[in-house]
């Protein structure tokens, strides 16, 4: 049974729906404006935008503020590194208007989750030059893999999230 009605049920739905297709266009927005004023991977940015039919107008209004114009906000991009529970590495790179906000709401997710951040370069040599880690941790214990799996996934919603990167197999 659908509950009350067939078009509540749909309405959330859609409103789900919604929402997710919001986060990717934040995300793809913001790797826009930056692929723009580095004046670099543009036509690719484009390429994935189109892939998950972002209207022309963000587009256009993405790059424009990458050069400059409408209102574009300064866009820093960083790096932050962590542990996860048993012995996982994170790398999460991120783009983001305010350095502060985003670096404190991955300090919450990674200590809420039962791990840690950590000084720049502390976990970096672990991944070669493509991100890719050199050795991967396989955990075992299946409480100790959701709680990973859960951590991961919240650090990938984050709006400033651009890639999570980790050494987890």
């Amino acid at each position: 049974m659908s509950g009350h009605s067939k078009w509540a049920t749909i309405h959330r739905q859609k409103e789900v729906n919604d929402a997710k297709r919001g986060v990717i266009f934040t995300k793809l927005g913001k790797a826009l404006t930056l692929a723009a004023r580095q004046g670099k991977g543009v036509d690719d940015m484009v390429a994935k935008a189109r892939q998950y039919n972002m209207p022309k107008e963000n587009i256009a209004r993405a790059i424009e503020r990458g050069m400059g114009g409408a209102g574009g906000e300064e866009l820093h991009e960083a790096t932050y590194e962590g542990f996860a529970p048993g012995g996982v590495v994170v790398m999460v790179h991120t783009v983001s208007d305010n350095k502060l906000r985003t670096a404190q709401q991955v300090r919450e997710i990674l200590d809420k989750g039962g791990g840690k951040m950590v000084s720049q370069g502390a976990v970096a040599y672990l991944f070669s030059v493509d991100m890719k880690p050199n050795f991967l941790v396989e955990v075992v214990d299946v409480e100790m893999r959701q709680k990973i799996e859960i951590l991961l996934k919240k650090l990938e919603d984050l709006d400033d999230v651009q890639k999570v990167f980790t050494n987890y197999a």
